[in-house]
């Protein structure tokens, strides 16, 4: 089936989408610091019974770069906006990894009407502590004054489980290559959102749409228990542990993951 990588104009920026196959709409939002091309694996997989809709975000991959600060709630209004201009109607199958996560809460807040279900995948619903603020503000200064090389291949480890290192090097150089060509005010502007995002953890249980929450049993960023414990308080979740993987599972076990998405649709 064909895949198109297409650009719209969303909320005063330049907007790369790529767009794939037929069907009711899904919505893959990528994590940070990465672009669409961390879910080529569920495009490939998906695109056979669904319409999938992978974009870069704002300040990634082929998308515009705001300078500042980027917000969890701008990244959301940006996602509305390119289904308006997609003319997506019905609506939609979320998915969402890390921060795309962050950016699923915000967008089930304010267009609960355009979300059908969630998938999340590695994510947290609570904000930063003090430390984690402190820790996100220093990748800033650390990225703007050398850029994205100073922090891609450090971040590997906390991405990936060791088992995927070991055994699967490409997806680490993948990664790299994919952090290495973000331009650094992209990477900044959204590590301050990260910094600032709003709390979610109190709303949990008014979140009645049906969810599928998946984690690496290795994930060191948001363990097992962190994504058990948001599952436990959503009203229609469930959550599934891919063993041997680390925060990135749907990239490291594609087709365990793109098998569980499978199951958790059809059952919706």
């Amino acid at each position: 089936m064909s895949q198109q990588l297409i650009d719209q104009s969303v909320n005063g920026i330049r907007m790369r989408v790529c767009v794939a196959g037929e069907g009711p709409p899904v919505l893959l939002v990528h994590g940070f610091p990465l672009s669409h091309r961390m879910w080529q694996a569920q495009i490939d997989h998906l695109q056979q019974q669904y319409t999938v809709i992978a974009p870069d975000l704002r300040g990634f991959g082929g998308s515009g770069v705001t300078v500042g600060t980027v917000s969890m709630e701008q990244h959301a209004r940006d996602l509305s906006e390119l289904l308006d201009q997609l003319e997506i109607k019905e609506p939609v199958i979320l998915g969402g990894l890390s921060m795309g996560g962050y950016i699923a809460w915000e967008f089930w807040k304010h267009f609960p009407e355009k979300l059908k279900t969630l998938i999340l995948c590695d994510t947290r619903a609570d904000a930063d502590s003090e430390e984690g603020v402190n820790n996100r503000l220093k990748m800033v200064d650390l990225v703007l004054r050398h850029g994205p090389q100073a922090v891609a291949s450090a971040m590997i480890p906390n991405l990936l489980s060791v088992t995927s290192r070991e055994q699967s090097p490409e997806i680490g150089q993948n990664l790299i290559a994919d952090i290495e060509s973000t331009e650094a005010e992209g990477i900044a502007a959204s590590q301050r959102g990260m910094a600032e995002r709003s709390d979610f953890s109190g709303m949990l249980e008014r979140i009645e749409v049906p969810a599928l929450l998946v984690v690496g049993s290795e994930d060191i960023l948001t363990p097992p228990a962190v994504m058990q414990a948001v599952s436990a308080q959503m009203p229609q979740a469930s959550c599934f542990e891919v063993s041997q993987v680390g925060h990135m599972a749907p990239l490291e076990a594609p087709e365990q993951v793109n098998q569980e998405i499978e199951k958790f649709l059809a059952s919706c």
